[in-house]
């Protein structure tokens, strides 16, 4: 009978504390994914020329530039995981440029989730969270 009355606490304490759980992450605000971004760096190397990512929060688009070609495709996001999906693109040769290019294209098809700290956007694959891609916010 005890066993019955520890194991029925102990339940109860389980459920409410999961529910409280599932309070604290509806009530966490998700980071707002928006505007334009100018990419530093790609797998942690300074990149040259610029690149350009835009995030538009209204249609779920993503738009880039990485020196030479234009690209966009649609994206999801929830809370702070984020997937882009196949993206469509130009195809011109610019000299210099396609190491960005491929890189970016690359980093964006593994793309699993983002942070958004002090203007900064960071990109994290989606298996091993190894940041991908930062990127700093312009100023409108």
């Amino acid at each position: 009978m005890k066993k019955l009355i520890f194991t029925s606490i102990a339940l109860c304490f389980l459920i409410c504390g999961c529910n409280q759980t599932k309070k604290v992450v509806a009530d966490t605000p998700s980071a707002q994914l928006a505007g334009v971004f100018t990419v530093l760096t790609i797998n942690g190397e300074k990149i040259s020329p610029t690149a350009l990512l835009e995030f538009n929060k209204g249609d779920n688009k993503i738009w880039g530039n990485a020196g030479c070609n234009d690209f966009s495709g649609k994206y999801t996001q929830d809370a702070s995981s984020l997937n882009i999906g196949q993206l469509t693109s130009t195809k011109m040769y610019c000299d210099g440029a396609m190491k960005n290019e491929y890189a970016i294209q690359r980093v964006l098809k593994n793309v699993g989730s983002f942070d958004i700290s002090n203007g900064t956007l960071t990109l994290y694959s989606g298996i091993e969270k190894k940041p991908l891609l930062t990127a700093l916010k312009n100023k409108q």
